[in-house]
């Protein structure tokens, strides 16, 4: 799987270097993540502040990340139902 070239330079380095140079399989992502001490996720972030957002959720202890991630959720819509609606709107995108 290669990354297009305007992902790769809005990239975080570390997603560069880890996805533009070594296009990382699962495996080699979660070795990566292993090995500098930080959660799977943030190597996947789409951004910097997201990155930073998954790493800071990593570091603290579970009860908090479960009370954290429980306001989060109360503070936004549901992500499956936008995920639904984005979906939606690239079907009929494709079938106009």
């Amino acid at each position: 799987m290669s990354v297009p070239a305007s992902q790769v330079s809005a990239a975080t380095p570390l997603q560069r270097l880890v996805f533009a140079a070594t296009e990382a399989d699962l495996v080699s992502a979660r070795h990566c993540a292993d090995t500098l001490g930080v959660p799977l996720a943030y190597l996947y972030a789409d951004n910097a502040d997201l990155a930073e957002v998954i790493l800071a959720f990593g570091l603290l202890p579970e009860v908090e990340q479960r009370r954290l991630a429980a306001e989060l959720k109360q503070r936004v819509s549901s992500p499956a139902a936008r995920v639904r609606a984005a979906r939606s709107a690239c079907a009929k995108r494709r079938t106009a």
